[in-house]
This record gives structure tokens, C-alpha cells and sequence, in this order.
């Protein structure tokens, strides 16, 4: 994986140095995309979109796990779900050999390395993603996931911050996140519990804002 990144990280810088046209880091097409070779951004899109296809398989299996009555049900489908985010990870990185400054293409492959528990070429990844686009929510919200895969939850803690002003959604969603972290760690033997006393004072702290700014939009939308 490591080398696969170093690889995906020497693209990038090229193709920055060399002025590629930045189609993906835009949100849409320019004038400048007319001179790219349109076959390659048809490839690039057409495996990007093959990977995607392959994580949502993967969702499929992990639903069927998390239904099962019996763990050897339990675990087969966590192996197909595996089995499909290997797959999606490969897509994703045709996508950016193709096209490196392929935003959607490498924040979906920081979720294929983050869901097969590679946090750090996750991490690299997403980093590579928000250079191309630094406000790109998704990758902001799933870079704090794989943090928390990490156990670096205050770097979590300040992707929450950014996301809560512009995309709460987001937001709601990396607090689950982190709720489920707490969770996690507060079943475990070896576990400070002083952090953990403190992220869930901030948890708390955090919902009952969130709560507060919901009722204020819902008088906002009576009046």
C-alpha cells in the first residue's frame, strides 16, 4: 500500500508541475479540460465509478454480517465485504494513475484503505484529496474516521469544528463517529480514562449545541 501511495504522490506532484488540467478539483469542466486526452479522463471516471460500485457491494455484505444470528455468518460476510473493498481500492488506484488530480477518486480510496484498517495510506490519501480541493467535506469527515482508527480523536475533535459550520450533516456524522470510538475504548482494559472522561464531556457539549442550533433553524423556518 505504502509504495502504491509513494507512487500516487510522485503523480500528483507532476502533474501539478506540468499544469494538467484540474477537471475533478474544480467540481465540473473548463475550457482548459478540451485539450486533455478525454480517453484517459473516460478511463479514470470509468474506474473510479467501477470502484464504487465494488464499495457498495461491500456495504451490502456488512449489513448481512450485522443482521447475522450466528458469527461464522457474521464473519463470511465480513470477509466479502473485504474482499470487495480490495477491489475498490484497485479501481480507485487505476482512477489516479490515469488521472492524478482525481479528487472524488482518491478520497474514495482513502475510505477502501480506512475500511481494510490501512489508517495511514488512508490518512495520505485524504490528505492528497484536500490538497486538491481543501474543502471537500467528505474527505474532511472521513480523514477525522480514520483518525479515530488512529486513536488521534483530538484531530477529530477539529475536523468536527470545521464541518459544524458549513456542512452539519457531516458533522452529525463524525460525531456518531466519535461517540462509537468512546464506546469502543470505554469496553476496553487499557484505556486512559481521564481522555475519555473528557471526550464525552465534549460529546456532550457538542450535542447540546447541535441541539440548540437545530431549535433556532426551526423558528427561523416558522417565521
Amino acid at each position: 500500500m505504502v509504495n502504491k501511495m509513494a507512487k500516487i504522490t510522485w503523480l500528483l506532484l507532476l502533474s501539478t508541475a506540468l499544469g494538467y488540467p484540474d477537471a475533478w478539483a474544480a467540481g465540473g469542466t473548463s475550457k482548459a479540460d478540451e485539450s486533455a486526452p478525454t480517453s484517459l479522463w473516460e478511463q479514470a471516471t470509468e474506474s473510479y465509478n467501477k470502484g464504487l460500485e465494488y464499495r457498495d457491494k461491500a456495504w451490502e455484505y456488512e449489513k448481512k454480517a450485522a443482521a447475522a444470528r450466528k458469527g461464522k455468518e457474521r464473519n463470511k460476510n465480513l470477509k466479502k465485504a473485504r474482499k470487495e473493498y480490495e477491489k475498490a481500492a484497485r479501481q480507485q488506484l487505476q482512477a489516479i494513475e490515469r488521472q492524478p488530480q482525481f479528487h472524488e477518486a482518491l478520497s474514495s480510496l482513502g475510505y477502501a484503505y480506512r475500511k481494510l484498517g490501512d489508517f495511514e495510506s488512508a490518512l495520505e490519501a485524504y490528505g492528497q484529496a484536500l490538497h486538491l480541493k481543501p474543502n471537500y467535506a467528505e474527505a474532511i469527515e472521513y480523514r477525522a474516521e480514520a483518525y479515530l482508527g488512529l486513536n488521534k480523536v483530538e484531530e477529530a475533535q477539529q475536523a468536527y469544528e470545521l464541518l459544524f459550520v458549513r456542512h452539519p450533516g457531516r458533522a452529525s456524522q463524525l460525531l456518531q463517529a466519535v461517540k462509537g470510538w468512546l464506546d469502543e475504548k470505554q469496553k476496553g482494559a487499557d484505556t486512559d480514562a481521564e481522555q475519555l472522561v473528557k471526550v464525552e464531556d465534549w460529546i456532550k457539549q457538542k450535542e447540546k449545541v447541535a441541539g440548540e442550533m437545530s431549535g433556532v433553524q426551526e423558528m427561523r423556518k416558522e417565521w
